[in-house]
């Protein structure tokens, strides 16, 4: 039993309790980014918060860095064609899992997600180890398939429940009039689960992009991601174009945000 004066209490101030929290867990989570975006302005060298000047020399600085624009780039090329072959594969995969039954098809389910869960350190190795085994040495393509084992599984976890969602009967009177199996999925089931593959796709980029760990273990060399980038930067000093870089992926990750709910919206007017 809870106590009386507990009870007045919590019926009295609950209000302001759960909304006090709400705004504490809002602050914890966005005042470390609104601090790194603010340094990013900073007049000054020395990482002194508040910063007493503000100025965009640091943006300009980034954008003449030849060194950090092909890092941008390198970024961008690995992002787009993982998130390509991860569309693929978690599509393939999902509607396999979706439209046929076999033994252990929750299990499989299980296996497919499981690697979000599994320390990412772990799997670095064992992608070192298993690129050793195939004799595939480190470098960009070694970059590529490690980015898309550790996208699949997000892709994976937003398409299946998109592909289990549909409506079974639509294909199925489709097939009553004629169309054959390309047909259905094509001008039936692909519009209605596209919206779960676009949202799988920018969520992979998005992983793709910042991704760090596997980047660090696979790459060689002359393939260097922002993040490694950055890693390289912030191991000696923390310079201020560290805090340009972070805005970087802040905005990337914004955009892809922005880009979803356009095409969610997109995709409800359409089926209006």
């Amino acid at each position: 039993m809870i106590p009386s004066t507990i009870e007045r209490f919590v019926d009295r101030r609950g209000r302001a309790i759960g909304l006090g929290l709400m705004w504490a867990v809002i602050a914890l989570l966005w005042i470390p980014i609104g601090i790194v975006t603010l340094m990013s302005f900073a007049a000054d060298r020395a990482l002194a918060f508040p910063p007493d000047e503000f100025t965009l020399r640091w943006y300009r600085e980034f954008l003449q860095n030849d060194a950090a624009i092909d890092a941008v780039f390198t970024s961008l090329q690995v992002s787009v064609i993982a998130t390509l072959i991860t569309v693929v594969l978690a599509t393939i995969l999902s509607y396999a899992i979706a439209k046929y039954e076999f033994p252990g098809k929750g299990v499989i389910q299980l296996i497919v997600t499981l690697p979000i869960i599994v320390p990412l350190v772990v799997v670095g190795v064992a992608m070192v180890l298993f690129f050793g085994v195939i004799n595939v040495g480190t470098g960009f393509w070694s970059v590529v398939i490690a980015h898309v084992v550790r996208t699949i599984p997000f892709a994976a976890l937003i398409i299946i429940p998109t592909m289990l969602r549909f409506d079974e009967t639509l294909e199925e009177a489709a097939k009553d009039l004629g169309a054959d199996e390309l047909d259905v999925f094509v001008n039936v089931r692909l519009p209605n689960i596209l919206p779960g593959i676009v949202a799988g796709g920018l969520l992979a980029f998005t992983i793709s992009f910042n991704e760090f760990v596997y980047t660090y273990f696979v790459r060689d060399t002359r393939t260097e991601t922002l993040p490694i980038y950055l890693w390289n930067q912030i191991r000696f000093e923390a310079s201020p174009e560290v805090n340009v870089i972070s805005v970087v992926f802040l905005l990337v990750a914004v955009g892809m945000i922005l880009l979803a709910l356009a095409i969610t919206n997109v995709q409800r007017i359409t089926m209006r």
